[in-house]
């Protein structure tokens, strides 16, 4: 009598439950009798799952998450010291480029107003020890360019030919003059630098297909041959030229000053 009297309740609690209207207009959608006997051979775990589905299809709008780019979570591996820099290189590139940058794109220009800005992040070399640069981590290099990349892909292949490239190939392979000369200058971005490797025919083919020679005349070298999509090339102070020198057949880096080099710039070079 009890078990009678306990269903007896539910069945009552159900029906004070029902909109007896709405049932009726869903029967004559769906087959409630079949739906009643598929409901009723789920296990816990499949109606938990149903009841989540039909809860979250009631219109609600749920927020979107922010996208998190960083898959690896790498910006978990950084020193309190880079997390913060990140932070700043983030704060500089959301506030200072994302509001000009479609503009300047636009207008085919640069913005070197954000240059003094960009200066004053002291990231420039960030990988080299003296001269000034950082000598921070690889590691705080690559999260430096995922930030820049992150807003806008040409200021950060602007900085990845000064930083990277052009110092880069001054640090690596310039004598102590030259790096005393360039590096203290480029690193605080008073000096800007381009790196010339690629060619209009043969891509960046510095092993085997570089046509733009050398040959040395006197205390002079005389370089000839064609670049094309080089970075920074039209305002840069300093152009890192490979060629390959015509006596040896190596392939040889020229360091081309602005004010001393007869080079002919091209709008579509």
């Amino acid at each position: 009598m009890a078990v009678k009297l306990s269903t007896i309740r539910q069945a009552f609690h159900l029906l004070r439950n029902i909109d007896f209207d709405q049932l009726g207009r869903l029967s004559s959608k769906i087959d409630l009798p079949q739906v009643m006997a598929t409901v009723g051979k789920m296990n816990d775990q499949q109606l938990s799952g149903l009841m989540k589905m039909l809860q979250s299809s009631g219109g609600h709008k749920k927020e979107v998450p922010p996208v998190n780019g960083d898959f690896y979570d790498l910006g978990g591996m950084l020193s309190p010291e880079d997390r913060e820099l990140q932070l700043q290189v983030r704060a500089f590139m959301e506030n200072e480029v994302q509001p000009i940058v479609n503009e300047y794109w636009l207008k085919a220009e640069f913005p070197f107003e954000i240059i003094p800005k960009l200066a004053a992040l002291n990231i420039c070399g960030v990988t080299y020890e003296g001269y000034g640069c950082p000598n921070r981590s690889f590691l705080m290099e690559g999260i430096l360019a995922m930030e820049m990349g992150r807003i806008d892909c040409s200021i950060s292949t602007f900085f990845g030919v000064q930083s990277g490239l052009a110092m880069g190939s001054i640090y690596m392979l310039g004598s102590e003059a030259q790096k005393q000369e360039w590096l203290p200058s480029m690193q605080k971005l008073e000096k800007i630098g381009s790196f010339g490797l690629t060619e209009p025919e043969v891509g960046s083919a510095a092993a085997g297909g570089l046509t733009t020679t050398a040959k040395r005349s006197g205390d002079t070298w005389i370089l000839n041959g064609q670049k094309k999509w080089i970075g920074n090339a039209t305002f840069a102070d300093v152009l890192v030229i490979w060629a390959r020198d015509v006596d040896d057949n190596q392939v040889k880096g020229f360091l081309l000053r602005k004010e001393h080099s007869r080079i002919q710039c091209r709008e579509d070079a």
